[in-house]
């Protein structure tokens, strides 16, 4: 007598203690990755600013130099910054104007520009080097631009 294969059916899927394991284990891992996420966005938040106003400040030298007029960078202290022609009169020919979100939101927390008021000449050349200091979140970027007109964002 030969006997007949009992035909078995196995349930196929996971019991509720694994996926428990695996739920725990991605809180784990989210838990330990979540601060270093939140520094990268900070610190990103700041380098998008100083590429900004480093695109700024190199639109501010060509546009006296295309314009043939001087021009004048002035800064309020409140993040924000203006270009205008320099024979007129501060409100009027405005060329460029530029807030950027100052605060934690924002990521950057200070701008800083030293000096307050430069002059950008037709020849691409400024009445003095400016360096303007972007910080927040603990990361600092400085942009610089040389009296040659030529503008560098440091780390």
């Amino acid at each position: 007598m030969t006997r007949v294969p009992v035909p078995t059916t196995r349930r196929g899927g996971f019991t509720l203690m694994e996926l428990l394991l695996v739920v725990v284990c991605l809180g784990i891992l989210t838990a330990l990755a979540a601060p270093k996420v939140g520094r990268t966005v900070a610190r990103s938040k700041v380098n998008q600013a100083a590429g900004v106003l480093a695109g700024d400040l190199e639109q501010a030298v060509s546009l006296a130099a295309r314009r043939r007029r001087p021009m004048v960078l002035t800064t309020d202290g409140a993040g924000s910054y203006t270009v205008r022609d320099r024979a007129t009169s501060p409100n009027d020919s405005v060329r460029l104007r530029r807030v950027l979100s100052i605060g934690a939101d924002a990521g950057v927390t200070t701008m800083t520009f030293a000096p307050t008021t430069v002059q950008i000449f037709p020849t691409g050349t400024l009445s003095a080097p400016l360096t303007v200091t972007l910080t927040g979140a603990g990361h600092t970027r400085i942009v610089t631009v040389s009296t040659a007109g030529l503008v560098r964002a440091a780390q």
